[in-house]
């Protein structure tokens, strides 16, 4: 009886959200090599070359970046090399190796001036340090690889880390009133939700700029915080009277210095067209990670 032989498939980021969703969800499919800061660090371009050549793997995720705006702001340079460099660095080794990558990019890198949804033919503009250096990533991924993917995402909740959703719950359990910006639209996504459609990518032969997002209607995030609340009334674990929430606008935010595309709202196009996929819509994952959540603060009671 011959072998089986599981496909092998590299995810960086591993410690991070989506990382996170990518390591737990594809180990029954694939044999995973996770890459986390610890192993290797993307501002090193050298070490991650060689790192990556003494590697056989069939796929690479890069889920990794420096995401903080401000941070990108006040660290250009090192912006630079962990969100463009080093993803161009993944191409090229990806290419010699015949694997087909997927780069995990950003909805900022639209231009977001105009309230219009979004297509992967919609024009791109650089606003800012953080969404230029994805951007910059986006086109040398595409020309170092033949066989890549870019998967723009939006607004994620998961398991891997604190996220908006988490920080509306804990806000609104203490009966503290929370601010939320009612004039900068997106469409949230549940990470768990976006990996099956993920490995469905690098299954296929479908490449270039991807919108990985459930095809929902825009939200601001004071009306996605209004419906993580309603879920959260639903399931028992805020009170039925609860209303702490406060409308804010971007310009009342005094400590963003980097400047905020403010209408992201994105439309998976392809994925419905050519590939006959679709993400979970993004409520039904609020819905399934409050009750996960719930479900273990009872168990650790």
């Amino acid at each position: 009886m011959a072998a089986f032989f599981m496909k092998k498939i590299i995810i960086t980021g591993a410690g991070g959200l989506l990382g996170e969703a990518s390591c737990r969800l594809l180990a029954e499919h694939y044999e995973v090599i996770p890459l986390s800061r610890a192993e290797v660090d993307l501002a090193d371009a050298g070490k991650l070359s060689d790192y990556l050549d003494g590697l056989d793997f069939d796929y690479l995720i890069n889920t990794a970046a420096m995401s903080g705006l401000e941070q990108c702001l006040d660290q250009p340079e090192t912006a630079y090399q962990v969100n463009t460099e080093a993803p161009r660095v993944m191409a090229k080794i990806c290419n010699q190796k015949r694997a087909k990558m997927l780069q995990i990019s950003t909805d900022y890198v639209l231009d977001g001036r105009e309230n219009k949804i979004h297509d992967e033919a919609s024009p791109p503009r650089g606003s800012g340090v953080y969404s230029q250096t994805k951007l910059d990533a986006e086109k040398l991924v595409m020309q170092e690889c033949e066989n890549s993917v870019i998967g723009r995402v939006s607004w994620l909740f998961g398991h891997g880390r604190s996220t908006f959703v988490d920080q509306v719950i804990e806000t609104a359990q203490k009966g503290e009133r929370g601010g939320y910006i009612s004039n900068k639209f997106s469409v949230p996504n549940f990470s768990d939700y976006l990996v099956p459609v993920m490995s469905k990518l690098l299954e296929s032969n479908l490449t270039g700029i991807v919108h990985l997002t459930n095809d929902a209607e825009p939200e601001s995030w004071f009306s996605y915080a209004e419906k993580i609340v309603k879920n959260a009334i639903n399931l028992g674990m805020l009170n039925e009277n609860l209303n702490l929430l406060d409308k804010k606008e971007l310009s009342d935010i005094t400590f963003f210095k980097e400047e905020r595309p403010q209408y992201t709202v994105m439309r998976p196009k392809r994925l419905s067209e050519e590939l006959s996929a679709r993400v979970e819509n993004w409520e039904a994952g609020v819905r399934q990670y409050l009750k996960q959540k719930l479900e273990n603060s009872l168990t650790n009671r």
